[in-house]
């Protein structure tokens, strides 16, 4: 018995200290640098903004130093990924998560000639109507960054369970 619990417990801890190293990026140093324990929902919402349009200027500058010409990601049209292309994404990348009635999801592009730009997430309104919203960011390729939708009300309790990630859309960028 002691040694199950013993084992129980190294699992827990390994678990906890894991936890923040998976979600170590760009916008999560950012906005959770801003945050503070007495943070409103409207200011947090603009953190999120902010952070966004940090990282992904910070992501842009990555791909023009690789080589990749920024005028030509400006300039593109993004397409609807395939089936296949988005199950690729999604098997790739964790679950999103909603924090201060802010959507985010940690997007792993795992592709090498496109740039992953927008998603569109469907969820239930307090009438049950279906609602699509759009998030933007910038995965750059075969890299990791955060797709922001800043208001994502869940409303009632239930609504977490509807939310469905329905489209990822990219430019090819090589």
């Amino acid at each position: 018995m002691r040694s199950a619990a013993l084992a129980f417990a190294v699992m827990a801890a390994v678990l906890v200290l894991a936890a923040p190293e998976a979600r170590a990026g760009c916008f999560d140093d950012c906005f959770g640098s801003k945050m503070q324990s007495d943070t409103d929902d409207i200011v947090a919402k603009d953190f999120a903004r902010e952070c966004r349009a940090t990282c992904d200027a910070q992501s842009a500058e990555r791909m023009e130093r690789a080589g990749l010409d920024p005028a030509r990601l400006k300039a593109c049209k993004a397409e609807r990924l395939s089936l296949a292309q988005f199950r690729d994404v999604r098997a790739a990348s964790p679950s999103y998560r909603v924090q201060s009635n802010i959507f985010l999801w940690d997007v792993v592009n795992p592709y090498p000639d496109k740039a992953l730009t927008r998603i569109e997430v469907s969820t239930q309104t307090l009438e049950l109507q279906e609602l699509t919203l759009t998030g933007t960011g910038l995965a750059p390729p075969s890299s990791t960054a955060t797709f922001v939708i800043p208001e994502f009300y869940e409303g009632y309790p239930a609504v977490r369970f509807t939310a469905k990630i329905r489209a990822i859309w990219a430019c090819e960028v090589k």
